[in-house]
């Protein structure tokens, strides 16, 4: 009776549901159609004086799984149809566009000896080459193990160094959630969303602290970031006048959708 009454307080504590395994998993001829968008809306000051700005930005992208083996991706050609900067002019008030270095181009990735190699990026900075790569970075934020509905994991130290590649933020913490999963346009998805709480200080003394929320959707069978939304605060301080860094706030948003092509 005693050996009963342990097994059922055992299973009572038991989290009930489907354990979720989210990973990525491509499919080589794969072809996937990205579009993603960022504002930036700037208050603070710069040294005395009032500092106000206005930005936003965006690429759309068309990925090719090109090449899988054992199960990972080791060759992706990105088509860059767009990549675009718009700076807010506040004489006109209105938006004044460049193109990007990587736009029009068409990069290939390829993993070989061990480290991704990129070609058709002549004259594009290295900083903006890393911004593809073989793996998407917000599978970054995806669990190292298999969860349920309701289960949390946490992103720090090395973890963010994976995520903010530039270093730009190396303390606190992301925190994600499994909120569901449900049918969308016949894939099964995960939604999960996410709270960032991190902070970094640059070499010259400035801190910088971001704090956002936002969802994304994962089609579980492959992996791929079919959405997400984020939006939330950048706070600057300490900056020496003497190095043109601003201190204030930006409120800042930022928007992905993904579209599998036809083959």
């Amino acid at each position: 009776m005693l050996r009963l009454l342990i097994a059922t307080a055992v299973l009572l504590q038991e989290p009930a549901g489907e354990k979720f395994d989210i990973r990525v998993r491509p499919n080589e001829g794969d072809r996937i159609e990205i579009t993603d968008s960022w504002t930036n809306t700037f208050r603070g000051r710069l040294g005395d004086e009032p500092l106000n700005t206005a930005s936003r930005g965006g690429r759309r992208l068309v990925v090719q799984m090109a090449k899988v083996e054992k199960g990972s991706l080791s060759r992706k050609v990105v088509e860059v149809a767009d990549s675009y900067l718009e700076i807010l002019d506040v004489k006109t008030s209105k938006y004044i566009r460049q193109d990007l270095p990587l736009h029009g181009r068409t990069v290939t990735i390829e993993r070989k000896d061990g480290a991704e190699h990129r070609t058709g990026v002549d004259g594009v900075p290295e900083a903006e080459q890393k911004t593809l790569a073989l793996e998407d970075p917000l599978t970054r934020l995806f669990p190292p193990n298999p969860v349920r509905i309701g289960d949390t994991w946490e992103i720090s130290g090395e973890g963010l160094k994976q995520i903010f590649t530039s270093g730009d933020f190396t303390g606190g913490k992301i925190t994600a959630v499994l909120s569901d999963v449900k049918d969308v346009g016949g894939r099964k998805c995960a939604f999960i969303r996410t709270s960032y709480d991190v902070n970094g200080k640059s070499p010259d003394g400035s801190t910088r602290k971001l704090n956002l929320s936002g969802t994304l959707t994962v089609w579980i069978d492959r992996g791929y970031v079919l959405s997400m939304s984020q939006s939330g605060r950048l706070t600057t301080a300490d900056a020496d006048p003497k190095t043109m860094q601003p201190n204030g706030e930006a409120a800042v948003t930022g928007e992905l959708k993904a579209t599998l092509l036809e083959k």
